[in-house]
Formats: structure tokens, sequence, C-alpha cells
């Protein structure tokens, strides 16, 4: 198993829509505060709905995101878990999903138009089949406040870590954020974790991964690689020469 970081202390953060009219103008705004300093933070992602101060409604969608540069894998990625150290967390879910922020490319810091940078994002539509899942969903009830999350890859998220230089992860509320459901009743939907501001590593985001073993690939004594389970009674996956070549 290897261990992959972000690439430096503003690498990550969190874009803020809070405090708006409306359910639409908070989770489609067109930009958002950033904040990129935190170490940790109780709304790492966050949908809320609360009564306004003077009156009426006020709506906030929370997300944060994630650089990690993967130029340096190559080989098949046969597992991956993205984790965040958590911190607290109220209700709702969360999910992590494949992001165009910081340039698309790691080459901008993360702006206030990041907010909505995520692959697959139309205006008031579900991102539900059209955004590329990099995790599953976990329950507030699931979330650990005291120690490491494990966000689960898929297929997605190992394919653009051995084939792109670059990947960016958004994190997200998943109930109302991602569906595009707005809340109909006064509720706050927060997981809060650790950013990599946190001094030291040892409560920082990464993502721990696998790649799977590359193994004997030429002609033996005139069999295909293809046709060779074993060498000497060693596995083809485990052999990188036979007799020195």
């Amino acid at each position: 198993m290897a261990d992959l970081y972000t690439v430096n202390n503003a690498a990550d953060g969190v874009c803020i829509s809070g405090n708006q009219s409306s359910w639409a103008n908070a989770r489609d705004a067109s930009g958002a505060s950033v904040n990129t300093s935190y170490s940790k933070y109780p709304n790492t992602t966050t949908a809320f709905r609360r009564n306004a101060r003077g009156g009426g409604i006020s709506y906030g969608v929370f997300r944060s995101f994630y650089y990690f540069d993967t130029s340096g894998i190559t080989g098949t990625v046969s597992s991956a878990t993205f984790k965040i150290y958590g911190y607290s967390a109220t209700d709702g879910s969360i999910i992590a999903v494949k992001s165009t922020a910081f340039g698309g490319d790691g080459g901008t810091a993360l702006a206030t138009t990041d907010f909505n940078n995520i692959t697959g994002y139309s205006a008031g539509a579900s991102l539900a089949g059209n955004a590329t899942d990099y995790s599953a969903t976990i329950l507030a009830g699931s979330w650990s406040t005291s120690g490491y999350n494990d966000l689960a890859s898929t297929s997605g998220l190992r394919a653009d870590m051995q084939n792109n230089d670059v990947v960016i992860i958004c994190v997200m509320d998943y109930t109302n954020d991602y569906l595009n459901v707005a809340l109909t009743s006064n509720a706050t939907l927060n997981f809060g974790g650790y950013y990599t501001e946190n001094t030291g590593t040892s409560k920082d985001p990464y993502i721990t991964y696998e790649v799977a073993a590359s193994g004997y690939g030429n002609i033996v004594s005139g069999v295909a690689a293809a046709n060779i389970g074993k060498v000497d009674g060693v596995a083809t996956a485990n052999i990188e020469k036979v007799i020195g070549v």
C-alpha cells in the first residue's frame, strides 16, 4: 500500500455559499466564499435551512475540495480509499465526486467560482447519473469524530488515479446537495473534518492505494505469458526476471 497526500497546504479548502434567500441560490451559487487555511472545520460539508435574521428563511451549502498529484502512479490501481479524519457530525450523508477546481490541473488556487466546478454539474439538476462518483455515501451515524473515515473508491477514482496526472475531489452533502433536494424544514446537516493545515500529518486527508503487480509478461520456453501460471513453482505475478533476463 502507498499513501498520497495533498501537494501543499493550499491544496485543500472549503467553498461556502451561505445565508441565501432560497435553496436554489445557495445550491447553485455562481460564486462562494473560500477558505484554505482551516486546520479543522465543523462544516467540511453542509446543507442548512434556518430562520434568517430579521425574518424569512436562510439557506446554505458548503463543499470541500482536495487536489492530489497522481503523476507518479504507474500501473493499474487495484484499490484506493480516500480518508478524512473526522471532527464533528450532525445528520445527513456525504459523498466524494470528481471536480475540476484548482484550474482543473492544480495550476491555480481554489477560487470562489470553483464552488460548482464539479464534473457533470448543471444548475437545478441532481448530480445522480451525471457526476463521476469517487465514493459511496457515508451516513452521519457512521462518521467517526475521533478517527479516520474511509470513503472507499469507485472504479472512476481508481481509473483517474492511474490515467491522469491530477485528481481533484469534491466532498459534498449527498442527501440534499448532490440530489438537489431542498430542505423543507429547519435543519443543519454537516460533517466536520481536518485539513492539511493541521500540524503534522497524523490527521491530514490522504488517499491510500495499491497498484496491482504486473507480473512477468514475456514468453518462456516458447509459451505465451498468458498461458503461464507459474515458473518453477513461482506465480508469474511475483516474477520480474527468469534466470536474470
